[in-house]
């Protein structure tokens, strides 16, 4: 199709790496939604064949699979079915949370406890020690959802594969937001250094994410002995926050050319047990160096995204750019795939 361009009106990165790829292949791209700032929908239409994106989400995702996996009880559920590892875990609501003590006793702190339905790290709180912290943030879960996901803590890095139903299309390690100290500067000097790159901005129309300096950081510091003015010693690596994602300041690093075929495998594997999933995020955690086999034990699927973030891929902080675009676009229209 010719004279074919992208819409100006889209802002969110994600969407507008999926609509260059589209336009370069000849289809064009309407933004439906124009009059919105926030995730957009777009038709893509290529002859007589037409798509949809939102966000990341595509049209061959069906509505049940979106379901099921934003759903995260029901997506340990199908996963368990499938063979797939997951962290031990139960769903609680409010009316059955005096149930939650007998079930902590069986599998122990630490635990994690987020909503069963949360996304981007939002409420997720982890390294939960004791009852009294417990019950501090599953009332402040309560307070926005009806029900908690409680789970036994697994150790490892975490990793976010990006993968279809044949193949992975790349594999991220995303670290917490960070700073390296120099001798000379305070955290929060290291931290105002660190948000001038220009690839930094705030929310999800920059490659990276600037770090805001809120409560939850100076607590995290506060638990590691440092303070906002503390200046760290020459190359000292502090982490700013527990959770690894990007749109808190956290940084991607390109592994998927030393990940094991065998843990790709079970990526894809992940991707199929959802009846629909098209393509998707899946985060995946490993106690065990990912270029090695991995065992039953060494690793968890922490959960599942429909409409993952392409930024970490396409441009991250270290390592090579992986076109994941492609392999999306290849999924709606893979009559226009190169020959």
């Amino acid at each position: 199709m010719k004279n074919t361009k992208i819409p100006k009106s889209i802002n969110m990165i994600s969407s507008r790496i999926l609509a260059e790829e589209a336009v370069g292949r000849g289809i064009k791209v309407n933004h439906i939604n124009n009059y919105q700032k926030e995730m957009a929908f777009l038709e893509l239409v290529h002859k007589n064949h037409y798509e949809y994106i939102l966000g990341s989400n595509i049209s061959k995702t069906t509505v049940c699979a979106t379901y099921a996996v934003e759903n995260k009880s029901l997506t340990k559920s199908l996963l368990t079915r499938a063979k797939i590892g997951v962290a031990k875990g139960r769903l609680f609501s409010k009316e059955n949370i005096n149930e939650v003590y007998k079930f902590i006793d069986r599998i122990k702190y630490p635990i994690v406890i987020k909503p069963f339905d949360g996304a981007h790290g939002d409420m997720v709180f982890i390294g939960i020690k004791n009852k009294n912290d417990f019950n501090k943030k599953v009332r402040e879960i309560f307070k926005k959802h009806k029900y908690v996901l409680v789970e036994k803590e697994f150790s490892g890095k975490e990793f976010r594969f990006i993968a279809g139903r044949d193949k992975v299309f790349a594999v991220a390690h995303r670290e917490p937001a960070n700073i390296i100290g120099d001798g000379t500067h305070t955290v929060r000097e290291l931290i105002k250094i660190k948000n001038k790159d220009p690839r930094r901005g705030k929310g999800h129309i920059y490659p990276l994410t600037k770090i805001e300096i809120n409560n939850i950081i100076k607590q995290y510091l506060k638990e590691q002995g440092i303070k906002m003015e503390s200046i760290l010693p020459f190359e000292k690596k502090v982490y700013l926050r527990k959770n690894s994602n990007l749109s808190t300041g956290g940084d991607s690093i390109d592994v998927t050319d030393i990940v094991h075929l065998e843990l790709k495998k079970i990526a894809v594997k992940t991707i199929r047990a959802i009846p629909g999933f098209a393509y998707g995020g899946i985060d995946i955690m490993s106690n065990k160096d990912i270029s090695k086999k991995p065992t039953k034990n060494s690793y968890i699927v922490i959960e599942l995204n429909p409409s993952p973030g392409l930024r970490m891929h396409h441009f991250p902080a270290i390592g090579k750019s992986k076109n994941v675009a492609k392999e999306i676009i290849d999924i709606l229209f893979s009559e226009t795939k190169a020959k």
